[in-house]
């Protein structure tokens, strides 16, 4: 066991930079639960084992034949992101129909290594395996049909109808101007240089708080790659720190970023504003991109996605404390830091 596999609220009780404030998650989602970490199969390596009817023979790929029938995903995150969102939502709704998918992949048992769900492979199956968007993958699922792609650019494209929550109503308008449109779907925010270090905490935050279901787009320039974003705390020097799953890392678990915002003015009276994500002193890093400037090794920030439909009537209770105290007495007795990727 690692600490990636163990409550990030427990495992921060061993570790330098311990947070000082209660974590705050999504509604139903806690270190131990309600989270998702769909990965893609192109982004785990399986290794060999033993040849099956010849030992001496050279071993073979230890990937299950199940493997073998699921589409390339390389190039997909932003349907891992959306997915997990996704089926975060449809845990709190209870008229959730019985022929819409949901919960694990008929691979899930044999394939527990990337996690993926059944609105993933959903997505993957339908849509090319190029970039894309959330709010695509939002839009199919619950409406159906694609969005003007000026709005919400997408190489990947899909011909299959999606629009399994269609009886919701929540419309995304036709874009007059090509831009995005206000909508009751789901809303995003492109952090630019004129943005602060608290309106950016600002920005994360609330979007936790208003229990909206939470991407961000990363990247070496900010750009690039999707992830999911469940739940925010505070460290002793009041960065702000982000519980954060991901498609890409090779494993399966919730992780912990700071975010490091270095806004500023230059000589000649420009604003900057350059967001990092890095991971906290004592961990393993998650992200490896290199920035001289900042002293750090992390990750650039580049927007926040929010999923704003409305929440269902479905609640999880949380953990009991007897649970957590115990967990964190074992977690005392095994000083142990968390795994690489």
């Amino acid at each position: 066991m690692t600490l990636r596999s163990l409550s990030p609220a427990l495992a921060a009780l061993l570790l330098p930079g311990a947070l000082h404030a209660a974590p705050v998650f999504l509604e139903n989602v806690s270190e131990s639960g309600g989270w998702y970490d769909c990965n893609k199969k192109t982004k785990w390596t399986w290794g060999t084992k033993p040849h099956p009817t010849n030992p001496l023979n050279p071993p073979v790929s230890a990937r299950p034949n199940e493997w073998l029938y699921l589409p390339y995903d390389q190039n997909i995150c932003w349907a891992a992101a959306a997915s997990n969102v996704l089926q975060w939502w449809q845990d709190t709704r209870s008229d959730l129909k019985s022929a819409t998918p949901n919960g694990k992949s008929a691979t899930y048992d044999v394939m527990p290594q990337v996690a993926q769900l059944a609105i993933y492979q959903t997505i993957s199956t339908n849509w090319t395996n190029s970039g894309g968007s959330v709010e695509q993958a939002y839009n199919w699922w619950i409406n159906g049909g694609m969005l003007d792609t000026t709005a919400y650019p997408s190489l990947s494209t899909t011909t299959a109808s999606g629009g399994y929550w269609k009886e919701l109503g929540l419309t995304v308008p036709q874009s007059s101007s090509g831009g995005a449109v206000d909508n009751p779907l789901f809303s995003a925010y492109s952090f630019w240089d004129g943005d602060t270090r608290s309106g950016v905490y600002q920005k994360l935050t609330n979007s936790i708080n208003n229990n909206w279901g939470t991407t961000l787009t990363v990247g070496e320039e900010g750009r690039g790659h999707a992830i999911t974003m469940w739940g925010y705390d505070t460290d002793e020097d009041d960065n702000l720190v982000i519980y954060l799953t991901d498609s890409d890392d090779y494993a399966v678990g919730m992780f912990r970023q700071k975010v490091v915002v270095n806004d500023y003015t230059d000589e000649n009276g420009l604003s900057h504003c350059d967001i990092y994500l890095t991971s906290m002193d004592g961990e393993n890093d998650v992200y490896s991109y290199n920035y001289e400037e900042a002293g750090l090794t992390g990750i650039r920030l580049g927007e926040i996605q929010s999923f704003t439909a409305p929440l269902g009537d479905l609640r999880i209770p949380e953990p009991g404390a007897g649970i957590l105290f115990l967990g964190g007495s074992f977690l005392a007795l095994s000083r142990r830091r968390r795994a690489g990727r």
